[in-house]
């Protein structure tokens, strides 16, 4: 599983679904366009272990929210390197405003879940925010982000109710 760290990218959203997967024991990874260190909402910095040049495969591509997600949707570089991958993907999952990375790139469409921060930003284009905690769209999961977003990657690999509750995620 990589995650995609990008300036100004929500930590609490990375490190959540970080350990989720440790939890359930898949590798993971972050990765970013190079190698340099990032700064995220917060003012933590990450510096990611792979550049898109240089990294594993990829079957599970998390999308954590963050202050420039529409403009790194359309920036080339993202672009070329999401198209590169997404045949190989089996699940995307967006966090709480990553769907607009995913609507730059022209990947989803319609209605969406996102966090309530991204409602301006949505307002701006032909999507709809979905109430739901998350909904999916083929391979994509869009989601109203942090819990949500760890409680639709633990229901995408089977876990059960209980485990989600004995990991404080809920229903």
């Amino acid at each position: 599983m990589g995650v995609l760290l990008t300036p100004g990218f929500l930590e609490a959203e990375a490190a959540l679904v970080l350990e989720v997967a440790r939890l359930l024991g898949w590798e993971r990874f972050t990765l970013a366009r190079g190698r340099t260190a990032l700064e995220g909402s917060a003012g933590a910095v990450w510096t990611p272990r792979y550049t898109f040049a240089a990294r594993p495969e990829l079957n599970v591509l998390v999308i954590p929210g963050g202050s420039q997600m529409s403009k790194l949707g359309r920036d080339a570089e993202h672009q070329d390197w999401l198209s590169e991958v997404w045949d190989g993907l089996r699940a995307v999952f967006a966090g709480a405003n990553g769907v607009l990375f995913l609507w730059e790139a022209g990947q989803v469409s319609g209605q969406v879940a996102a966090h309530p921060i991204a409602e301006e930003a949505l307002a701006r284009t032909a999507l709809e925010r979905s109430r739901e905690p998350y909904r999916w769209q083929g391979k994509v999961c869009t989601t109203r982000g942090y819990l949500a977003l760890a409680g639709a990657l633990l229901d995408w690999a089977g876990f059960a109710e209980e485990a989600r509750a004995h990991l404080g995620l809920g229903s």
